[in-house]
């Protein structure tokens, strides 16, 4: 039997590269859409939609999908190789190195455990109270930790305090209730700063590019603090409603803390560490004014503060072996796959097919009809880098062409790109659902409410904010 599903996966993946194979094909050699399009323009889209099949099946492992489709574009002639390579690196990405290391540190610090065992002992054992603290400290430390690795580590914490109180998977409404918040608070706390997620690069980078707009770290957080705060109460209020958690006995609650308590004292080392994440967030504020506080420079000074002799709490093997580089890899290449596709035309020549079918809706319009498709396709298409590929520089061009706000419409693909809350498909989602506390079809039942009362805290606070203070 095993052997059988074995050979059933292998062909499942040669299957899918063969398809990924005829698309680049048929970009290549097959007849053209538009005589408004040129040959390289409608290979670029070929690629980057084989690119994505081949992301989202996973046919290949993920960098080599990346590696392979960012040379196919120099080897089909859509770019010069040399500026498809410029434009796969970008400094953002060479932050993400050095955020790399936060992620690793914290996967082996006692801190966020300790910070959980405050909070159930100051709510004394309130289940509905334990379950936002889970939330709360889960959004911060997302700030600066893959969202992955997180939801499995608090996971992993969520799950001594279900032992103790006798959860079992599939029955239990806490354990239903805390799998489902926990990766949901993740997710809301990417979305807080640029550094939380690789999409938000994504989308930066692509931006930057499409229309020149960038946004500093200070004025991501201040758009973002306020719909993020009320999205997540309401996710909050939303869950422990549909799901009604069962309450916490004071015996489960003395184990918990038990647990805890028998762990060392935090020495030095950690406590230094703990303190060079808090100053790079700082730091990363204050770039907003301070010039000479690159984000890019912080991180990876503080990447090497993580090092020093006598206070590293993590080995370079660590470092190595926990940081995704497949992710970094897909997010280089998708840099390249764009700057090919937009030497080549296919951008614009997208903008104008779409601009027939967009060009009597106004802003508000194009903003909620984009934010409504994109909530629904991501819970299906579960590769939100591959997701901000596709969608962001030709929404970006319907919105130049409307002439509507290029900040607001940044935020909103960024978070749509990053949060899906109706099926578990995403590999966030995914680290929860393997401990089997909810069914595939009890995630829409909360989730769906959760999107909506998303969407509206979202929508009514970019339309107004950015534009009245000014953005582009």
């Amino acid at each position: 039997m095993a052997e059988t599903a074995k050979g059933n996966k292998v062909v499942f993946k040669w299957i899918w590269i063969a398809v990924a194979i005829v698309m680049i094909i048929i970009g290549q050699f097959g007849p053209l859409w538009s005589p408004d399009l040129t040959r390289e323009g409608q290979a670029a889209i070929m690629v980057l939609l084989a690119a994505v099949v081949m992301w989202a099946t996973e046919a290949l492992p993920l960098p080599i999908t990346s590696l392979v489709m960012v040379a196919m574009c120099g080897f089909l002639g859509i770019a010069a190789y040399n500026d498809i390579w410029a434009a796969t690196f970008t400094g953002s990405l060479w932050m993400f190195i050095g955020i790399f290391g936060f992620t690793t540190f914290l996967g082996v610090s006692t801190f966020p455990q300790r910070l959980i065992a405050m909070v159930v002992k100051m709510v004394k054992g309130n289940i509905n109270l334990v379950i936002l603290g889970f939330m709360v400290i889960s959004a911060i430390i997302s700030m600066v930790m893959s969202n992955i690795a997180l939801t499995a580590i608090m996971m992993g914490f969520a799950a001594s305090l279900l032992r103790a109180a006798g959860a079992k998977p599939g029955e239990s409404n806490m354990g239903r209730c805390l799998a489902l918040a926990i990766p949901f608070a993740v997710m809301f706390g990417g979305c807080l700063l640029p550094s939380g997620t690789p999409i938000n690069v994504v989308v930066l980078g692509l931006a930057e590019t499409a229309c020149g707009v960038t946004i500093t770290f200070a004025e991501w957080f201040g758009y973002t603090i306020i719909p993020v705060t009320l999205s997540l109460i309401a996710c909050w209020i939303i869950l422990v409603k549909v799901y009604k958690p069962e309450p916490l006995s004071q015996e489960t609650v003395d184990a918990f803390l038990g647990e805890v308590s028998a762990l060392p004292p935090m020495d030095f080392k950690e406590k230094f560490n703990i303190g060079v994440l808090l100053v790079a967030l700082v730091c990363w504020i204050a770039s907003s004014w301070i010039p000479a506080l690159n984000t890019t420079f912080v991180a990876l000074v503080a990447l090497g503060l993580l090092f020093l002799p006598g206070t590293s709490m993590i080995t370079t093997k660590q470092y190595r072996s926990e940081s995704p580089w497949d992710i970094l890899l897909m997010m280089a290449s998708i840099n390249g796959i764009v700057a090919a596709m937009s030497a080549a035309g296919s951008v614009a020549w997208i903008v104008n097919m779409l601009l027939g079918v967009t060009s009597d809706m106004s802003f508000v319009m194009l903003f909620m009809v984009i934010s409504v498709v994109l909530a629904i396709v991501h819970n299906f298409f579960p590769s939100g880098p591959g997701l901000a590929a596709l969608v962001t520089a030709p929404v970006l061009g319907l919105v130049a062409a409307v002439g509507g706000n290029f900040t607001a419409t940044i935020l909103m693909l960024a978070l749509w790109c990053a949060l899906c809350f109706l099926v578990p498909l995403d590999s966030v989602l995914l680290v929860s659902y393997a401990g089997g506390y909810y069914k595939f079809n009890e995630m829409w039942k909360g989730g769906l409410p959760v999107t909506i009362a998303t969407m509206v805290f979202f929508s009514a606070f970019l339309l107004v904010v950015p534009p009245m203070l000014g953005a582009l």
